[in-house]
């Protein structure tokens, strides 16, 4: 199927991986202007100096929706972020990107990244498990990995600060130093149900 979403349309397919419920985006991840490092802590009631700029700094990129992706410099600085409305208001306006995504690596034997993502203009003050962000994290990373043929593969937790514990298996392929396609998934349970009359 093709998702119409902007700047322009993307190929996706959903299927049984694994055994889990996946979405296969035939995308390249898309990157804009670098974020100011003070604006994104502070964004996220952090410090600058909590943010961790060594591998990039923050920077919104995309696999058809926006989102800045800023790393964090340990796991107890994920879990003191929290949005702050005014300041996405007055430097993050929603056309720019959705929300902001910080993630950080960590040695939890369930997973290989933990991340929050805030996108409180649209209403979410924090999301317990966004696949569009973390198949557009995996994309950056494949992006910024050296190798020019690679595929990357995390599981990524998000969620856990919030009470809503998450797990998601995300893959990057990349050929001759280009991105070809992501991969997001992971099991899933129904919280409501209803109907859609179209």
């Amino acid at each position: 199927m093709v998702v119409p979403w902007s700047p322009s349309p993307v190929a996706a397919s959903s299927a049984l991986r694994h055994g889990s419920n996946s979405a296969n985006r035939a995308a390249r991840p898309v990157m804009n202007a670098p974020h100011d490092v003070e604006v994104i802590g502070k964004a996220c009631g952090l410090a600058p100096g909590d943010l961790d700029t060594s591998s990039h700094p923050p920077q919104i990129a995309s696999v058809g929706i926006g989102f800045v992706f800023a790393r964090v410099m340990s796991r107890d600085a994920l879990s003191r972020a929290a949005p702050r409305l005014d300041v996405f208001m007055d430097h993050l306006p929603a056309e720019a990107a959705v929300g902001i995504h910080l993630y950080c690596l960590t040695p939890e034997a369930h997973a290989h990244i933990e991340t929050r993502m805030f996108a409180p203009l649209f209403g979410v003050p924090e999301d317990p498990a966004t696949g569009s962000a973390n198949a557009a994290l995996i994309a950056y990373l494949a992006h910024l990995d050296p190798l020019t043929d690679k595929i990357l593969a995390k599981t990524i937790s998000q969620g856990v600060d919030m009470g809503r514990p998450s797990l998601m298996d995300a893959e990057a392929h990349k050929e001759n130093g280009t991105v070809t396609r992501t991969i997001i998934g992971g099991h899933c349970v129904p919280v409501m149900t209803g109907a859609i009359q179209l």
